[in-house]
């Protein structure tokens, strides 16, 4: 019966450990994906003529999405370029990846996320496709999630798209 009990407390003391380990993980994993700011959309900005730029108190990200028009079903290149507007310590630098979502903002067309490269000091690049809509236009929304250790910042950009025949 001893050997019977020393077992069931080994088995115990593991069990526990593991799930602590698992509940430590999932804590992490939630604080690296709290949204800690989401901006406002720039309704004056068209990316199919220019790139855009969006502020917050720390920084600002600018968006440029080429070729333009902006194609449907065609490789796109995507640049993120990151600008900090603090001398003490940049937000910029503490940027750990960039991900870029795009979405239909009427209709659901799946998910489409480009997990975007960082290609110099402050500039992620990466390349994707817009699918296909079985409408002549389109509005999107392509929201860029800056991932930092505390969280999440998230800025959204609005772009039409249109059938080209």
């Amino acid at each position: 019966m001893e050997k019977r009990t020393l077992f069931m407390a080994i088995l115990s003391v593991v069990l526990i450990g593991v799930l602590l380990s698992l509940a430590y993980y999932k804590n992490q994993q939630a604080k690296f994906q709290q949204v800690l700011l989401w901006l406002t959309v720039d309704q004056s900005c068209d990316l199919q003529k220019s790139d855009c730029t969006l502020k917050w108190l720390e920084g600002e990200v600018t968006l440029s999405i080429t070729p333009r028009p902006i194609p449907l079903v065609k490789p796109i290149q995507i640049v993120v370029q990151l600008k900090s507007r603090s001398a003490s310590e940049p937000e910029t630098n503490k940027i750990q990846g960039v991900t870029v979502d795009f979405k239909g903002t009427t209709m659901n067309m799946g998910p489409n996320n480009v997990k975007l490269t960082k290609s110099a000091p402050n500039v992620w690049t990466g390349s994707g496709m817009l699918p296909v809509c079985i409408r002549n236009q389109m509005e999107w929304q392509a929201d860029v999630y800056l991932q930092t250790e505390q969280g999440i910042i998230i800025a959204p950009f609005i772009f039409l798209t249109r059938k080209q025949y």
